[in-house]
């Protein structure tokens, strides 16, 4: 070989060395690589309900409730970022527009939670896997900025998947369905998590973004939406019953939602003129006295999936045009699928009783209504009594 050849194989040699080098180098640095963690269902975005509700006897009233967004990743991360409401803090009602929808509907204040108008009030990073017996264990060990919590928390979720024909997944804890009725079992601490004893979420791969939520005008006049009748469940604590003398607070099972579809002629929901919502006199219900009638509103907030539903009964309001104390506020959030179909929503309820001589609370703890909800189309599968 020649001199000059011995050269250039001499540099090429080096070269190849200092690029091997610098190799082991990276792989050093960067440390062994993730296992890929398979998504709940294949799915990455979700929207969720938590709460601990019990008797009153067990948590003299110290109920609360929390809606908001998970996102989980391949390399086993989940973060949450969510709104939260306790009933000992005694929240209020707060004014997001006005209906005015013309008809029959009551033009008022479309009503929701203190604090549902802003951004998340709170959120958790964390890791998630899955047990032995095929649950889902999302494990939260930091706060949203990044504080390492003084005691971890987990929360061990059932996992329904293809609903939609695969285009959504569910979680739920151990008693959110069931039977209807006063008598709702409550998890044992540790069964679902310690420290909250029911939830429910859906999720898919559309975005959390406002881009992704159906619109009032949508869930009206859509073919999509507009004949479904969304249905689920409502776990609440709530009073026994209406007698003063003997009620006391319990947790029960309702069902949310009901037979009526937004596009239906018996149910003319009406869209807001000039608000992002839409309102409907609802006849023949069991609000008590001889006006039957109940006033709803639906409306959209803020950016994300977010919604609010309001009702009252329009005979609280005493010949009045709109009542402005103990209504049913809701927070929601909307269920978007894989194919950016709108399919229902997970939300919330925070009822503060108020003094109707003030409008503000007055502590009477019994009167609360605390509770969460699915309320989702026939294709997301609630698995509601017969």
């Amino acid at each position: 070989m020649s001199s000059v050849m011995r050269a250039v194989v001499t540099r090429w040699a080096g070269a190849l060395a200092a690029v091997v080098a610098l190799l082991a180098t990276m792989l050093a640095t960067a440390g062994p690589a993730r296992a890929v963690t398979p998504l709940p269902g294949g799915k990455a975005n979700w929207v969720v309900s938590v709460g601990y509700l019990n008797l009153a006897t067990a948590n003299n009233y110290r109920n609360w409730v929390r809606l908001g967004y998970y996102a989980f990743q391949p390399d086993g991360t989940v973060t949450t970022n969510y709104w939260t409401w306790n009933q000992r803090e005694q929240p209020q009602r707060v004014n997001a527009m006005t209906a005015d929808c013309g008809a029959e509907v009551p033009a008022c204040a479309v009503r929701t939670v203190d604090g549902f108008t802003d951004d998340p009030m709170g959120g958790y990073q964390g890791t998630f896997d899955y047990t032995s017996d095929g649950h889902l264990a999302v494990t939260w060990t930091r706060t949203a900025a990044g504080t390492a919590l003084a005691q971890p928390v987990t929360e061990r979720w059932n996992v329904t998947t293809g609903l939609a024909d695969g285009r959504a997944a569910r979680i739920t804890s151990p008693t959110f369905y069931g039977a209807y009725g006063n008598d709702v079992e409550i998890p044992a601490q540790g069964t679902f998590s310690t420290y909250a004893n029911f939830g429910v979420g859906y999720g898919s791969n559309a975005s959390l973004d406002r881009a992704s939520r159906a619109t009032m005008s949508q869930l009206v006049d859509d073919p999509r939406y507009n004949a479904e009748p969304y249905r689920g469940a409502f776990v609440v604590a709530k009073a026994s019953s209406s007698d003063p003398a003997t009620r006391t607070g319990i947790v029960g099972r309702e069902g949310s939602g009901g037979t009526w579809s937004f596009g239906a002629a018996s149910n003319p929901w009406k869209p807001c003129a000039t608000s992002p919502c839409m309102g409907w006199l609802q006849p023949n219900t069991s609000c008590a006295g001889t006006d039957k009638d109940r006033v709803r509103y639906l409306g959209e907030i803020g950016g994300g999936r977010r919604n609010t539903e309001e009702y009252w009964c329009q005979s609280l309001a005493q010949g009045q045009a709109c009542y402005a104390y103990n209504s049913h506020p809701r927070p929601m959030l909307q269920i978007i699928d894989d194919s950016g179909e709108f399919q229902g929503w997970v939300g919330v309820e925070a009822f503060t009783h108020v003094a109707t001589s003030t409008g503000l609370p007055d502590s009477s703890w019994v009167e609360g209504y605390w509770g969460l909800f699915d309320m989702v189309s026939a294709a997301l599968q609630p698995e509601l009594p017969n």
